[in-house]
């Protein structure tokens, strides 16, 4: 293995902006080539990075011999195939959330990476969110007792934004909607920390972004396989003056001997184990930038053989949530059970 892990980002958008930012930051990367469907786009990220090439077609990415790895940006429908054709390749994989739309295509993935003895790691960065990291942390410690209800709200107006990227708009290319775009995260983020779910039922409100065929807010209701209850609400359509938490962070854990709330930076820590019952405590949390986190990750787990905390395997079970939830959804939101 080279000194430095050579990088090519395929699908410079938002996501691919992101990636070759964390990348550049690391001096274990180097960029070298980016592609996208857009000419400028790819020559300005490329230059950018200080990249040698920049391309229109992905497959130029792939067929370079000097090129480990690539990071794959793409619309949510593109992730299956895009990612075979890499592995094929003999490329070490970091690709975006979701993985796939749906179980049968995420199986394809897996699949071939393992066939091609390569890296797939998926992009999930709520796994390096500091915050979800000392949440877990301190139930870990016995501080709240065992955790019995967990909430967590993704509310945003993202309007302009989707409209944009038309590609979200279509429900076949997106997957669905925002269960699948935002609950991908929260659902992934409460396995970490809560454990594994059993039954999931979601109920879609009334649309209030009609040029989306997908679901823009629902309410999701799961059950845990210790019997804890998780509520989420996910939304591209809130109108709110300001986040109750950090996107992709539980807002309220509430324990068998008390309560973790997360607000803006800090938890609050409430609980017999903590301390005086009449008080609860803050802990501030260092902000440490979660794609960075990610990137190290990814080249670690590259260079040195180890299971990514987000392999392929692992988001494959979050996904499994997600599609039992839409399952769930056109059922009128009745329970179903996940099948991992």
């Amino acid at each position: 293995m080279r000194e430095k892990l050579n990088v090519g980002v395929i699908g410079c958008g938002w996501a691919g902006e992101q990636h070759a930012r964390a990348y550049s930051s690391l001096t274990e990367a180097k960029i070298l080539a980016a592609a996208d469907l857009e000419e400028t786009r790819s020559k300005d990220l490329a230059e950018r990075c200080e990249a040698d090439t920049w391309h229109t077609d992905y497959r130029k990415i792939l067929e370079d011999p000097r090129i480990d790895a690539v990071s794959i940006c793409l619309p949510h429908h593109l992730h299956s195939r895009v990612v075979m054709e890499a592995a094929e390749a003999s490329k070490h994989i970091l690709c975006e959330k979701p993985m796939a739309n749906n179980l049968e295509e995420a199986d394809e993935m897996i699949r071939s990476a393992r066939k091609a003895g390569v890296t797939l790691m998926i992009a999930e960065n709520v796994r390096f969110h500091p915050i979800n990291l000392k949440i877990k942390e301190v139930i870990q410690q016995n501080c709240i007792g065992e955790v019995f209800l967990a909430r967590i709200f993704r509310d945003h107006e993202m309007h302009d934004y989707l409209r944009m990227r038309p590609w979200f708009l279509n429900k076949e290319k997106s997957g669905g909607g925002i269960w699948m775009a935002g609950g991908i995260h929260d659902v992934d983020a409460l396995r970490m920390i809560v454990g594994e779910v059993e039954t999931v039922s979601v109920y879609q409100a009334r649309s209030v972004f009609p040029e989306m065929e997908g679901d823009d807010t629902v309410a999701a209701l799961l059950k845990f396989e210790d019997g804890a209850v998780g509520v989420v609400t996910e939304s591209f359509s809130t109108k709110t003056f300001k986040p109750l938490s950090p996107i992709g962070c539980p807002t309220v854990l509430n324990g068998s001997s008390g309560t973790i709330t997360v607000r803006d930076d800090e938890l609050e820590i409430y609980g017999k184990n903590v301390g005086d019952s009449s008080i609860c405590i803050r802990k501030k949390v260092e902000e440490k930038d979660t794609f960075v986190e990610e990137m190290k990750h990814f080249v670690r787990c590259v260079k040195s053989g180890e299971t990514p905390i987000t392999s392929g395997q692992e988001e494959r079970r979050t996904l499994a949530v997600i599609c039992a939830g839409y399952q769930s959804l056109n059922k009128g939101g009745v329970r179903v059970k996940v099948r991992y």
